[in-house]
């Protein structure tokens, strides 16, 4: 199977140093340019199905493609929303104190909220079930930075922490194989 994963286009969120986590960000007029602009790069791309975050800053992105591919499928899904932030969605990043919380880097996390271990787990297991119905498919997701960081760190071996930050509409294409191995194509950065 063939993935190519891509990041929503730039929100007010982004720009304001806000966690949005699984929050509904708002795209900013940069972002629904990038969107459409990301549309016109991926229309001639065969894919046998779409799947989006179901957070409005991926859907929008997913229904602009589809438009070049009204015959796929699309599905908007939580499975691909980003990390839950718990009690740190909505707060400044610069305000957020995340070493007073306890564990390893991968296995903190903030009350009500997600690990990294567990976006990661959470990530691997929907990129399988994709697996499982697509094998020999070409197969586009629509996500956020986090999510998508968690791919490419299983993918490329590296540790999440040290994963670079996905660009908005960053574009990566990822061969996966037979028990979640794999490579990656491309980074598109």
């Amino acid at each position: 199977m063939k993935l190519y994963i891509v990041r929503h286009g730039e929100t007010e969120q982004n720009l304001t140093g806000t966690l949005t986590g699984q929050y509904d960000g708002l795209l900013t007029p940069k972002g629904k340019v990038q969107a459409k602009e990301t549309a016109l790069v991926l229309k001639d791309y065969i894919f046998s199905h779409i799947y989006s975050s179901d957070l409005s800053r991926c859907a929008y992105m997913a229904e602009l493609i589809k438009e070049f591919h009204p015959h796929t499928l699309l599905t908007l899904t939580e499975k691909l929303r980003e990390r839950h932030l718990g009690v740190f969605q909505g707060q400044h990043n610069k305000s957020v104190d995340w070493d007073s919380l306890s564990g390893d880097w991968d296995n903190r996390k903030p009350e009500n909220g997600e690990s990294v271990a567990e976006l990661k787990t959470r990530a691997l297991d929907f990129v399988s079930q994709l697996y499982t119905q697509h094998k020999d498919e070409n197969i586009l997701l629509i996500s956020h930075n986090g999510w998508i960081k968690q791919i490419i760190s299983h993918f490329s071996g590296i540790s999440s922490k040290d994963v670079r930050k996905v660009e908005n509409v960053q574009v990566i294409e990822i061969e996966v194989g037979d028990n979640l191995t794999g490579k990656i194509l491309n980074l598109n950065q």
